[in-house]
């Protein structure tokens, strides 16, 4: 399976689910998809951050300081250091705050990857998305980063941390209605 980014709407619908909870159908039962705080923030972060899932998993809200993110990432052993917008920085902190959770400890304790690619599972299968995956995430953030700024692909290189231009380019495809749009606004005579 080819992860693809989501989309705007497809975002909203994910994160209701999460924030409402709903019922479903799996092996001919019925279930309960609870209300889950937690998978809210992981899956908001990734969103406006733009780092892997992994990444995410492993903040502590020291990592947050003088509204910069600062970050060795997991995968590539680079730093992120960077501004974040004041709306995220007090999401974390509220949401340390609720939950009691200290400067050095992780916002995510006993959260893995695994149980968070699952929960997501079980609410894309219910809107019938296919394709999506925690990284469809981090793509919708070069996305829209790119479309942004100017389709600057230099500075979505570096907010993704890629080694080369051609890594982020795979990120930030073309959509089937720019496709559409271009090719039916063209009239040479």
């Amino acid at each position: 399976m080819i992860t693809r980014p989501i989309d705007l709407q497809e975002y909203k619908e994910i994160m209701k689910l999460i924030t409402d909870g709903f019922t479903y159908q799996e092996d001919g039962k019925t279930k309960n998809f609870r209300p889950n705080q937690k998978l809210f923030l992981a899956l908001i972060l990734q969103a406006n951050l733009g780092l892997r899932i992994g990444d995410v998993l492993s903040l502590k809200v020291s990592n947050f300081r003088n509204g910069k993110l600062i970050l060795e990432e997991e995968k590539t052993s680079k730093i992120q250091n960077r501004k974040v917008n004041p709306q995220i920085i007090e999401l974390i902190k509220d949401y340390a705050i609720e939950n009691s959770i200290k400067s050095n400890q992780k916002l995510f304790n006993r959260f893995g990857v695994r149980a968070v690619q699952k929960q997501l599972r079980i609410i894309t299968d219910y809107l019938e998305l296919s394709n999506i995956s925690t990284h469809s995430f981090r793509k919708m953030y070069a996305i829209l980063q790119y479309q942004n700024n100017n389709n600057n692909i230099e500075l979505v290189k570096e907010l993704l941390n890629h080694s080369s231009i051609a890594t982020t380019q795979r990120y930030i495809r073309v959509h089937q209605e720019e496709i559409d749009k271009a090719s039916e606004s063209i009239c040479i005579m």
